[in-house]
């Protein structure tokens, strides 16, 4: 049997006692998607596959799903035609769970390559979805969105290309508590002046509300910031006036709750953020930099952080800000927020805490290398208390090692996961964006990095992951677990298993 690199000491318990599945076993064809599926919490249900089976014909293509809960149980499984378009590669986005129900989406991404009669081939781009239904195992008949209305059904076959270039948007469904939005984005450099409103539509695919957050047709442009069972947030920028808004609407009606302003052109400072929430409070939370209202935050005149505090209802309840002269007292940083080779921290995730604590995960970057990682501590008052430096390997080829993080400790605490290369020559082969290569004497061992945070206290493991003959890879698991995915080229073995945690 192979040799496996597998430290599995005091933080994971022995693999005896894992649970273990064969992607390969579970069903026949080719592996197109194996991914997480969260509930609206965040929390794990479970995970969803798709093979591949046969081409049907020039214009069907059969596949298989199968869907597998936490445990790696295999609860539902069956097959399903979709339609196929010359001219056109497709791949299915994650799904998003909605109840006993889940969307899935497909893209359509034309295989035209740009030309002078089609300067812009990505414009022909389209997006399709069907509803899964787990209680009775059934794939439901596909659907898209065009001229602001769902329409039941697929898109004719015929001069598809003119069809999907006159639409204007491609259109992503994110759920909410009862029901789900179809989030379009504008294709390429259109107008924005027709994104007029928000509508919220019932699992039967019927409108039930619609929030007009464009009255005047402007230029502005949204996304959602924070969508959970409670609360849904989203964010509005409008191109002329340069005001950044929050609206935060009731779920069931679709009326404002609040409307709070981030900033404008008085504003002292650009800001990138996030939004986190606690049981009373809605907290934005992220970096500044001096105002710009061309170009907005600017990561390379960074002044340092902030934290806004709001209630339920919008009230303002605290601003605070944290600036890198400050942090010069923890860690070696200028003013201008430089480190020490040129490296500046650059911020990979905010965990807000129920006891209004917050731990801020940063990694040292400079242009296409990062390296150690640094977690900053602060208080309830949002001040620095202590800083913590996990040191790695200089890494040229990703943009950051951070993976995933899981909230544990009812909310009061955090276990996040990262891999880092070492300078050991590996064996065998590696994953690199994406694809199989051979490992050459310039590629280097990883490494499972599992870090927690509970009332402050910081502990540390890290665990080799590299094996001779196969790719090992990490998911996000249930609570207290992790998921390795262990495959080769050949996909003639493709295992997955939980592995638990001893926080």
């Amino acid at each position: 049997m192979k040799k496996r690199i597998l430290v599995l000491m005091l933080f994971i318990v022995a693999i005896a006692n894992a649970q273990i599945s064969s992607l390969n076993d579970l069903a026949s064809g080719e592996l197109k998607m194996f991914t997480p599926i969260s509930e609206l919490d965040g929390s794990i249900y479970g995970y969803f596959n798709i093979y591949k089976l046969e081409d049907v014909s020039e214009t069907e293509e059969k596949y298989e799903y199968v869907l597998l809960d936490k445990n790696l149980n295999s609860v539902a499984n069956g097959e399903f035609i979709d339609v196929k378009y010359k001219g056109y590669d497709s791949d299915f986005y994650y799904p998003e769970k909605i109840g006993s129900k889940l969307i899935l989406s497909k893209k359509y991404k034309s295989t035209s390559a740009a030309t002078v009669f089609n300067s812009k081939p990505y414009l022909q781009n389209f997006m399709s979805h069907r509803f899964f239904d787990i209680e009775t195992n059934k794939m439901l008949a596909p659907f898209y969105f065009k001229d602001n209305k769902i329409i039941d059904g697929s898109r004719s076959v015929k001069k598809i290309k003119r069809v999907a270039k006159e639409e204007k948007t491609l259109d992503f469904p994110l759920v909410y508590k009862d029901g789900f939005f179809m989030f379009e984005r504008v294709k390429g450099y259109r107008s924005l002046k027709d994104m007029k409103s928000l509508k919220a539509f019932d699992l039967d695919k019927k409108q039930k509300w619609e929030y007009v957050f464009n009255p005047n047709n402007e230029a502005i442009s949204y996304n959602f910031m924070l969508l959970n069972k409670e609360d849904i947030v989203f964010r509005t920028f409008n191109k002329k006036t340069k005001k950044e808004k929050l609206h935060s609407l009731n779920p069931q009606t679709g009326e404002p709750i609040f409307v709070y302003e981030v900033e404008n052109k008085s504003s002292k400072y650009s800001h990138s953020y996030t939004i986190e929430t606690t049981k009373d409070r809605i907290v934005i939370i992220g970096k500044i930099s001096p105002y710009k209202s061309s170009s907005g935050y600017d990561f390379e005149k960074s002044l340092g952080f902030f934290r806004i505090e709001l209630d339920k209802q919008g009230n303002e309840l605290s601003k605070k800000y944290v600036t890198w002269e400050q942090l010069a007292n923890f860690i070696e940083i200028k003013k201008n927020g430089k480190l020490k080779g040129g490296y500046r921290l650059a911020a990979r995730e905010y965990f807000v805490f129920e006891n209004n604590t917050v731990s801020i995960l940063t990694e040292k970057s400079k242009k296409d290398k990062t390296t150690d990682f640094v977690v900053l501590n602060l208080d309830e008052n949002f001040s620095l208390v202590s800083t913590k430096v996990f040191k790695k390997e200089k890494d040229r080829f990703y943009s950051s090692d951070y993976l995933f993080s899981q909230k544990i400790k009812d909310g009061n605490g955090v276990a996040f996961f990262y891999k880092h290369y070492t300078k050991n020559k590996a064996k065998g082969k590696i994953v690199l964006m994406g694809g199989f290569i051979p490992v050459k004497q310039s590629a280097r061992e990883w490494t499972l990095g599992i870090v927690t945070i509970i009332n402050g206290e910081i502990n540390q493991e890290e665990i080799p992951m590299t094996s001779e003959e196969h790719v090992i890879l990490p998911y996000v698991a249930k609570k207290g677990y992790i998921l390795l995915r262990e495959f080769n080229k050949d996909s003639d073995y493709d295992q997955i298993r939980l592995e638990q945690l001893n926080y």
